[in-house]
């Protein structure tokens, strides 16, 4: 969405609008009171457009969704521009309610002088009943990448980022910058939040061999993937108490998976029985949303009759749960990255899955991290870019001692702080949104 909306600036045909959701009333409220808030966020962000770009136009404050028409239509004249308003971060996995209200609004704005555009999570998202996706909305499908399918994304990305990673002389006579790239990418099954982050575990090292590959898979599985699920567990509201069942299940795909080794190669793929995948829906929604899996095909005959989707497992799990092999080959690294073996199937009867049970969800009580005290937000493997304890000290002498107080504080709030200043109010504010968002 920020690419897009880059790209779009240059054109003279065109006014971008950004607006990114992660608005903390937005996840409070509901009916009139969303459309309030939302209402006053966009009409903030055209007036900042319009300001940043040095265009000597006023935009109204706008509180309801007639205004806010109104005030669109009139930009439109008078900059002789189609709007397109891009909003980013629209689904929170743990608040689904305020989407219906968040589509009808997006269903209404939208018209022959205004695009609006939304990035939403697959699945995650409750359109309601007035909305309909295929015929509001042109859908543009924005998978995580398949190294098997796309051989090149990730080679690129390391060239324009890592450039030394890049280099041939910096990796053992067994590894190729090439290889190196896409085994990375497929680890982390395409997510490129975790494909950075394993990036930096190499920043230092002089010299790469798998030995080094393999230590990073089992510190990122160690470090990285199930600490996120102890980041990622109190933003999910109602759905908090399906981490620890999505952790069971996960975990009895590795076990089942690990003994189905071919030629020294674990498969790291399953297919599933559709059905067995929409009695667990939400909990491989939250899988998916944290990178521990990612589906690949969505639907493929099963050999024991029955369809299902074919799911990708990211490898740094696979290895550290496999005893078979917790150590890397190259035999290992040629077959997960051809994507040739056959995935391991889970079928409808007699399913390693059954043992898994999925609680009654209680009623809608809001996100419990906003009730968290603030020195959760401390560095730690969960938030390795945390607050540091002075910090925390001095939000706590001011009063401010949950996350929640902290998200709602005003800039000027925190900048009356003794030693608070734009950088450190920039830093809070990020890892706020972090522990909220994600």
């Amino acid at each position: 969405m920020i690419e897009s909306h880059r790209r779009m600036k240059a054109s003279q045909d065109i006014f971008p609008v950004y607006v990114s959701l992660r608005y903390l009333p937005l996840l409070q409220s509901d009916g009139a009171e969303y459309i309030e808030h939302f209402c006053i966020l966009l009409s903030t962000a055209v007036q900042g457009e319009l300001f940043t770009r040095e265009i000597g136009l006023d935009f109204p404050r706008a509180s309801d969704q007639l205004s806010i028409q109104l005030g669109l239509t009139k930009l439109s004249q008078l900059l002789q521009r189609r709007i397109v308003l891009l909003f980013d971060d629209a689904a929170h996995i743990g608040r689904e309610k305020p989407l219906e209200v968040f589509f009808d609004l997006f269903r209404t704005l939208s018209s022959n002088i205004t695009s609006c555009k939304a990035s939403i999570y697959p699945g995650v998202t409750k359109f309601g009943v007035r909305f309909d996706v295929f015929n509001d909305a042109t859908v543009i499908d924005i998978s995580r990448s398949d190294v098997a399918a796309v051989s090149t994304f990730f080679p690129e990305v390391i060239r324009a980022r890592y450039p030394k990673l890049a280099t041939k002389e910096i990796f053992s006579d067994r590894v190729s910058p090439n290889q190196f790239a896409n085994l990375l990418g497929r680890a982390v099954v395409g997510n490129m939040r975790g494909f950075i982050l394993a990036c930096n575990r190499f920043d230092n090292v002089e010299k790469i061999g798998i030995p080094d590959i393999n230590k990073c898979f089992l510190n990122m599985a160690t470090d990285y993937y199930w600490p996120l699920m102890e980041e990622v567990a109190p933003k999910l509201g109602v759905y908090e108490p399906l981490v620890e069942p999505a952790r069971e299940l996960f975990e009895a795909l590795i076990l089942n998976v690990k003994d189905r080794s071919n030629r020294g190669v674990t498969p790291d793929r399953v297919l599933i029985h559709r059905q067995i995948v929409s009695n667990f829906a939400k909990l491989f929604e939250i899988l998916e949303y944290l990178g521990f899996l990612a589906r690949r095909e969505a639907s493929r005959a099963m050999k024991s009759g029955g369809r299902g989707p074919v799911f990708a497992l990211n490898l740094c799990n696979l290895i550290e749960g496999s005893a078979s092999s917790s150590r890397l080959t190259s035999e290992m690294i040629d077959g997960w990255l051809d994507g040739l073996a056959d995935p391991t199937e889970f079928h409808l009867t007699g399913s390693a899955l059954q043992s898994v049970r999925v609680p009654m969800l209680p009623p809608e009580h809001g996100l419990s991290i906003l009730d968290r005290p603030v020195t959760g937000l401390a560095k730690s493997p969960a938030y390795p870019y945390g607050l540091t304890q002075d910090m925390i000290r001095r939000l706590r002498d001011a009063g401010i001692n949950t996350v929640g107080e902290l998200a709602s504080a005003q800039d000027d709030t925190l900048d009356a702080i003794d030693y608070f200043g734009p950088a450190k109010i920039q830093r809070i504010r990020a890892v706020v949104q972090q522990a909220i968002w994600m």
